[in-house]
């Protein structure tokens, strides 16, 4: 049991300095490379909330996600949006932990569009399970973000998650540094079948990630995804979408060379 526990805070502690969001508390983009900022037609809650601007419907989704085949590691998240021409708004729900130590939080976003330019606000409450003793401890989180289409193809997006740099008190005297994270995106759509995607992100507590990597509609029903990050380690990434209808499936996977494999598995549907 002990050598279990030693190895579960050994690759916790690595995540912190190598894994792709710097922290447990945001789940992936299901998007490849965990590419967001600049994605418009794929929202994931916890990421930039100017892409919730999208065709009007509701839409939901759940998401799993495991990091390196650890049972210990699991992020799963649910999702809900509605979008208009007057409004589109969005509600998420999140959990990462097990036994000893879990994190929660829960989101709303809105946003607008102004043409070719969005914005969007989301305000999150974290939640911090840190065992009988301390209990649980909470704090707000703010987020903001932009797209602009610069060209019927070519799209910016900035993203600001915790961009005041809060931290949540665990006990007297002692504080959890919160990822503070900005984000630069740029998507390049040709035909809509093919989407290249480059994005810059910089921890205020931790480190930089710069990633790439394109999603090709191989033929109607199947996307392929294949990208790549660098965050201290290169880390390949691969996928595959299906899609029926008005139903989507994503699958996608990451090798990090030290840590191993990262699986994830989202489910959306439009009504």
């Amino acid at each position: 049991m002990r050598a279990k526990f030693a190895i579960l805070v050994f690759i916790l502690c690595m995540s912190c300095g190598v894994y792709s969001q710097v922290s447990n508390v945001l789940p992936t983009s299901a998007n490849i490379a965990n590419m967001q900022t600049a994605r418009t037609d794929n929202w994931t809650c916890f990421h930039n909330p100017a892409s919730l601007v999208q065709p009007a419907g509701w839409q939901l989704a759940a998401q799993y996600e495991n990091r390196y085949l650890l049972s210990s590691l699991n992020t799963a998240m649910l999702q809900m949006g509605y979008t208009n021409e007057h409004v589109n708004v969005g509600v998420g729900y999140s959990f990462f932990g097990y036994a000893k130590y879990q994190e929660m939080m829960a989101g709303l976003a809105l946003a607008r569009s102004f043409g070719r330019f969005s914005i969007g606000l989301q305000a999150n409450y974290l939640t911090l399970y840190c065992g009988d003793e301390l209990g649980y401890k909470g704090t707000f989180i703010p987020q903001v973000g932009v797209t602009v289409d610069v060209l019927p193809e070519l799209t910016i997006g900035l993203h600001g998650f915790n961009p005041f740099v809060q931290t949540i008190a665990i006990e007297d005297e002692v504080e959890r540094r919160l990822p503070a994270i900005y984000s630069l995106g740029l998507n390049y759509q040709w035909k809509e079948v093919l989407h290249w995607s480059v994005q810059a992100d910089y921890d205020v507590n931790s480190t930089y990630r710069i990633a790439t990597g394109l999603e090709w509609q191989a033929i109607e029903r199947l996307v392929v995804k294949v990208g790549v990050y660098y965050q201290q380690q290169f880390v390949g990434c691969m996928g595959v979408a299906v899609t029926w209808d008005r139903l989507r499936l994503d699958t996608n996977f990451e090798l990090h060379p030290l840590l191993g494999v990262t699986c994830q598995g989202r489910i959306g549907v439009r009504l």
